[in-house]
């Protein structure tokens, strides 16, 4: 396990990213600790119903359970990569967010799934309304993560090739029809996109 890295307010670039396409949840490549790029992942944790979450980051003493899945829509008009979180506050109640990726369209999501297929670590960084830090962890991503970050790069690129051959490529129509079957949860499960900056 990875300590956490400290940060305390989000890098100005994931701040802008962010606050552009209005989400909660990004991953990007950024540097840190002075080392290459690599991707990290981003979520604010802001509002009401995140204060629970909030209080339960400032108290942790350990890593927090996180769990992370993976899936490729090949929409009609583009390829677009979830990445489903789920962030353990509390065993029965964890915090959730959705991060929509279209490696097709945009440099920084290819870069970030190409950089996650080889990158030794994952670190998470929580922030509030304002994007000061609250919490930080990182894990470990071993070779059955990177062959999965990997296969995910390499069928959207197939898919997205196979589309553009028809002319029927467009990533915002596939991002808008994706984003139009979200609906706000009961109770505290959020769900957001990461835009296509």
């Amino acid at each position: 396990m990875f300590p956490g890295i400290p940060m305390k307010r989000f890098p100005q670039t994931v701040r802008d990213a962010m606050s552009k396409a209005g989400a909660a949840a990004t991953c990007l490549p950024v540097q840190l600790d002075g080392c290459g790029w690599e991707t990290a992942i981003f979520v604010q944790v802001s509002g009401a119903e995140c204060k629970e979450d909030r209080r339960a980051m400032r108290r942790a003493t350990g890593a927090l359970a996180i769990a992370l899945e993976t899936d490729l829509v090949e929409h009609e008009n583009a390829s677009v990569v979830m990445l489903r979180l789920e962030i353990f506050t509390r065993r029965d109640d964890p915090l959730a967010a959705e991060i929509l990726l279209v490696p097709g369209e945009s440099q920084t999501h290819f870069e970030s799934l190409k950089l996650l297929a080889t990158q030794t670590r994952l670190c998470w960084f929580f922030g509030d309304q304002n994007y000061w830090s609250v919490f930080s962890q990182a894990h470990p991503l071993e070779d059955a993560q990177h062959q999965e970050f990997a296969a995910l790069q390499r069928d959207a690129l197939r898919h997205d090739t196979m589309i553009r051959m028809t002319g029927r490529y467009d990533a915002r129509a596939a991002l808008s029809h994706i984003v139009s079957h979200y609906e706000l949860a009961a109770g505290r499960a959020l769900r957001y996109t990461s835009g296509t900056g």
